[in-house]
């Protein structure tokens, strides 16, 4: 049999995958998070693998755009056959979308294969473009990559609502803000 995404037996692989975040959406996700998913409807998986996420996420009133990102497997066509919507992006691009799209962005282990091949300064730029502000971006990925995500969305003062790491691993949810200069400098020359 084929081999799958965590080298498993494809087929064990596959139903490993839907269990796990299974899991981790009703342990975690629903209650544990403080997230008022009454005012979620537009939600991106930044690295969909098999479209677990989105399958975990089936009986809540909202709709997961599944990305499958240009370096990793090819796993659209199962996210497809799930009956689920997807996509394959390069994250050291633009995603074509509207500003302000999405009330939740899930990455789950992106950024640090990523950084070997582009900025995490403009992903995250491309991360603040797209969600909307009061909307939240769950990360989870390595304990060094969440520490500089944590680094970026503070400097772009996103409220951070959780931040929990443990062996090697780390998660982190942060809910961007409304924030804005306080004192704008106008400059004359420029205006006149």
């Amino acid at each position: 049999s084929q081999e799958g995404v965590y080298g498993k037996p494809a087929q064990e692989d596959f139903t490993a995958d839907h269990e796990r975040w299974k899991n981790i959406v009703s342990k975690s996700y629903l209650n544990g998070m403080g997230i008022d998913w009454s005012y979620v409807r537009n939600v991106m998986d930044m690295r969909a693998v098999y479209g677990g996420f989105a399958a975990a996420l089936k009986d809540l009133k909202l709709w997961v755009m599944n990305v499958v990102p240009v370096d990793s497997a090819d796993t659209l066509p199962i996210i497809y056959e799930r009956g689920l919507f997807g996509i394959y992006h390069d994250w050291c691009e633009s995603f074509s979308t509207y500003p302000r799209t999405y009330d939740l962005l899930h990455a789950d282990h992106l950024f640090s294969p990523l950084k070997k091949r582009c900025s995490l300064v403009s992903v995250m730029a491309e991360v603040d473009r797209i969600l909307r502000p009061q909307g939240t971006f769950i990360v989870r990925d390595d304990s060094e990559t969440i520490g500089e995500i944590e680094k970026m969305v503070k400097s772009m003062k996103w409220n951070m609502t959780m931040t929990h790491s443990k062996g090697g691993e780390g998660l982190l949810s942060v809910q961007k803000s409304w924030w804005r200069p306080t004192e704008v400098e106008t400059i004359t020359s420029a205006i006149a």
